[in-house]
């Protein structure tokens, strides 16, 4: 054997020995990023999962708090209102103070003709067809206050197509 291979032999011994260490210390490694990886899967699945039930409990919401009504048909294409009224009657104060009602549009077309009074727990408005968003303040004698809001959706009169029928 020539001075070379020798230190070259020993050395590839020591590589060739090595090696169940090396790929034991890699499988360590790779099992640790492995478990990593599945962690933040882990987390970020639970992150979607808060987000849609927080969004699907917003629609319920907003589904509750939503008056559909729909412009009915009276074979009169000019009229295409719908006399809304919200009521808020059902109102109270725990202690029986005097309460005062404040209507607020918050979203649509101005339709409410809301006075400057604070008496009155009924609105009334005629609207168009389209969505509608109206806030509602409630204030005691003492200035405790509380607010609650409410959707008006308003369909378009129903119409369906004419019949055709034609004969020979």
């Amino acid at each position: 054997m020539s001075k070379i291979e020798t230190p070259f032999t020993w050395i590839l011994i020591f590589i060739f020995l090595s090696l169940p260490f090396v790929y034991r210390y890699c499988d360590h490694f790779y099992q640790i990023e492995n478990a990593r990886i599945n962690a933040e899967m882990q987390i970020e699945s639970e992150i979607l999962a808060n987000l849609l039930l927080k969004q699907e409990a917003r629609d319920l919401l907003i589904n509750a708090r939503t008056l559909n009504v729909q412009i009915k048909h009276d074979n009169d294409p000019k009229t295409n209102i719908f006399a809304v009224e919200l009521s808020a009657t059902a109102s109270y104060d725990n202690e029986n103070d005097s309460i005062e009602y404040y209507w607020k549009q918050i979203s649509g077309t101005n339709v409410a003709n809301i006075k400057e009074s604070r008496k009155e727990p009924v609105l009334n408005f005629d609207a168009k067809e389209g969505n509608y968003e109206f806030q509602l303040t409630i204030t005691d004698s003492y200035g405790a206050g509380c607010v609650d809001t409410v959707l008006v959706k308003v369909y378009p009169e129903p119409n369906s197509c004419p019949v055709v029928i034609i004969k020979n």
